[in-house]
């Protein structure tokens, strides 16, 4: 059985999370609004995905707004990267393990690397599978809130000047926070599939490819060991950085814990409405981004203090 970082896990108490590691800054963060958590990784769409029940018109929805966040998502690694590798000189020493940094930039490299792999991989199966993906860029009415709440985020974070403390912080966080409640998102549906669902694919209204393709994608180890290595590097960053400074941890948690928050929020509007049974579709939810434009000017302000 592996042992997995501090922090990975998510329970299904709140009370199996707390925040009892001093400056994990990972296990801090998933303390907060656990029921959110549960409800953006456990969403009705994702219970659908595991029984195939899924109409491919919904699943080219969801599919393209996902490509459309992979954009943002790897425009946020490779501003990050350039940010770390401008004020950051790396000295590997023969033995030694690499810093902070340049542990940091090895997983960006590899996030680039994996990100247009998974570009490559959403086209192929969507013709595999006869998914007739719209082009890109999407419009803006063909966006789901969600994916306007992920690209304000994105670019919020992106416009953010540098903090002269950890000033890869924010960044980091934002990646590793997407990465984790995608990963537990789709884990829990693979458990889904795993209990309920026929081992074919006869039967799936989308021939297969959510069960086949997309679930194990983002549910399997290497993936589970891709975001643990991140949060390893953040959390061993932080800790370093704050020695045991209270003020500088509390600074910490006021920088992350805003992104987190935000980015729940934009996870748990991603999913395409669906009723948890085999029932018509919702209609989409309203989206107002004036309500993200105020939460995350709030979020600037206090990276600038």
């Amino acid at each position: 059985m592996p042992t997995h970082h501090p922090g990975t896990a998510v329970a299904h108490n709140k009370r199996d999370i707390g925040p009892n590691l001093p400056w994990a800054v990972t296990t801090h963060l998933l303390s907060i609004d656990h029921q959110q958590l549960l409800r953006a990784t456990r969403h009705p769409f994702l219970a659908r995905a595991a029984k195939g029940s899924l109409p491919k018109p919904l699943i080219t929805q969801w599919l393209a707004n996902d490509r459309q966040y992979l954009q943002g998502y790897l425009s946020t690694i490779s501003n990050l990267l350039n940010l770390v590798r401008s004020t950051h000189q790396s000295a590997l020493v023969p033995g030694v393990e690499p810093d902070i940094e340049t542990r940091l930039i090895a997983w960006l490299e590899s996030g680039l690397k994996n990100g247009n792999r998974e570009l490559r991989f959403f086209q192929e199966v969507a013709e595999i599978y006869k998914i007739d993906l719209p082009l890109s860029p999407l419009l803006d009415t063909v966006k789901s809130e969600g994916l306007h709440r992920y690209e304000t985020l994105f670019a919020s974070v992106a416009s953010q000047q540098p903090h002269a403390f950890i000033p890869w912080l924010e960044g980091a966080i934002l990646l590793w926070a997407t990465e984790k409640v995608y990963y537990e998102a789709w884990s829990w549906a693979r458990k889904q599939d795993e209990q309920s669902s026929p081992r074919n694919f006869n039967d799936d209204q989308d021939g297969g490819a959510m069960r086949r393709e997309f679930i194990p994608n983002w549910s399997n180890r290497d993936f589970l060991m891709f975001v643990e290595q991140l949060e390893r590097i953040v959390n061993e960053g932080v800790s370093q950085a704050v020695d045991r400074d209270e003020g500088r941890w509390e600074e910490i948690k006021g920088r992350t814990e805003m992104i987190w928050k935000a980015l729940l929020d934009a996870e748990e509007a991603f999913w395409p409405d669906v009723p948890a049974d085999e029932g018509s579709l919702v209609e989409p939810r309203t989206y107002d981004v004036r309500e993200d434009v105020d939460r995350l000017s709030r979020l600037k302000g206090a990276a600038n203090i």
